[in-house]
């Protein structure tokens, strides 16, 4: 396995483990939902990778539109939620922000490992 395989696997599993420790701990500032964000957040993050991987060159445009795209697709997730009628719906809404957050904060620190390699 290539090490950026390595370490999506590796900040999948540390991700998995927080929240459990997190869910199960009984903390006030978690939403019973984490799981749920959790797992669309991972289910979002590898389907945009493997969309990027599709194409032959994958340029920073590419890039862009998809976390645009994953931008959108998430506040329509968030809306779909508070529609349902989830209870706590800023709680909600501020656990799927922090989640989204840490995605996207991995995801910038993966396109600058893969910049630092191309040089």
């Amino acid at each position: 396995m290539s090490r950026i395989i390595k370490f999506n696997f590796l900040f999948y599993l540390m991700i998995i483990f927080s929240t459990i420790c997190l869910y199960f701990g009984d903390f006030n500032f978690i939403h019973n939902l984490i799981p749920i964000i959790i797992s669309y957040n991972i289910l979002i993050d590898l389907v945009f990778k493997k969309l990027i991987n599709f194409f032959i060159s994958s340029s920073i445009y590419q890039i862009i539109l998809s976390t645009i795209f994953r931008l959108f697709f998430s506040i329509l997730f968030v809306f779909a939620f508070i529609l349902y009628g989830v209870s706590n719906e800023v709680l909600f809404t501020i656990n799927f922000l922090v989640v989204y957050l840490l995605f996207i904060i991995f995801e910038i620190t993966i396109l600058l490992l893969n910049l630092h390699h191309t040089k």
